[in-house]
């Protein structure tokens, strides 16, 4: 069912213009994210934290409305490439607005790669992640770290529509010994890494002032490579317009200093660094809606929304 719904919302989307799309689509998940409750006292938790406010502050809970509105509008953008990837390859790229100091992030991954020993760009659910993807592929050859999902038929047509954008697919579940090798070969491999852990699993390190734990994969894998570590992103405007803002955060290299656990943790704290830096300018394009910090877990239930909260952000 769910693949025979993403067959239909891609054709759907491709066919709608984008102002009637992406209308609809926000209004859709905006509904979505009123009704689950459970995620909405997720989402308001999440952003009280990141805006370093309270979960019963207008502030918090408009920005986590307005993230779920600018997700369902991303997934619609997304979904309307899979008519024409050819073409959608050159549409975002003439709608590039790379907002990274000189020499830009295509220059900044020309330098991280010229070591040849690979370059590792780690992004988040954040903005436009696929776009950033097909951005990234357009300079220079991609892999991309992916999730399996139940339907066999879904991952097919993920990996044929990543391909087909200019990306190679990584599945998860097998990506260890398939990452070094494209990483050994001095080849660039993309992560979306903002997954959150269980408190006492994974890598524990300071996110938006606050203690949470994240997997350490990235930074292993760096440190076992060489290769470089550089957090990137693409976002939108305030308007939805049709531009695309690129950017990237400076690259740097993991530093061995023997106490793998150590510097594992270093360079993880280093990246989410990077993370934080542009969630923090465009706090309701984070779409987080997992308990990503231990106390969001068990936030208590959100009340009804205050005339405040419920005006269009």
């Amino acid at each position: 069912m769910v693949y025979y719904f993403v067959r239909f919302a891609a054709w759907v989307a491709a066919h709608v213009p984008r102002r009637a799309r992406l209308a609809i689509a926000g209004t859709f998940a905006t509904l979505v994210y009123y009704l689950w409750v459970a995620k909405k006292r997720v989402t308001i938790a999440n952003m009280a934290t990141v805006l370093g406010t309270t979960t019963d502050d207008p502030a918090a809970r408009r920005a986590a409305r307005n993230s779920w509105r600018n997700h369902g509008r991303y997934i619609s953008d997304f979904l309307a490439f899979s008519d024409d990837p050819a073409q959608a390859r050159i549409t975002v790229l003439s709608r590039l607005r790379d907002v990274t100091p000189p020499p830009g992030a295509f220059g900044l991954i020309d330098e991280a790669r010229q070591g040849g020993k690979g370059l590792l760009i780690i992004t988040a659910h954040f903005g436009a992640w696929d776009i950033a993807g097909i951005l990234a592929g357009s300079h220079t050859p991609l892999h991309v770290v992916a999730e399996h999902f139940n339907d066999p038929r879904l991952d097919k047509l993920v990996e044929q529509q990543r391909r087909d954008l200019g990306m190679e697919v990584v599945w998860m579940e097998r990506s260890s010994r398939s990452i070094m090798r494209v990483l050994q070969d001095g080849g660039t491999v993309a992560i979306v890494a903002d997954r959150p852990m269980a408190e006492g699993k994974g890598v524990p390190i300071t996110f938006f002032g606050k203690r949470c734990y994240v997997p350490g994969g990235p930074a292993y894998l760096a440190l076992k490579t060489g290769a470089a570590l550089m957090p990137g992103y693409t976002h939108y405007d305030e308007e939805f317009s049709e531009a695309y803002y690129g950017g990237a955060e400076p690259y740097f290299f993991a530093e061995n200093t023997g106490n793998r656990d150590a510097d594992i943790a270093a360079a993880t704290q280093r990246v989410y660094e990077g993370i934080e830096a542009f969630i923090r300018r465009k706090p309701e394009q984070w779409h987080m809606f997992r308990p990503f910090w231990p106390e969001a877990a068990s936030a208590p239930a959100a009340p009804a929304p205050s005339p405040e909260g419920t005006v269009a952000g």
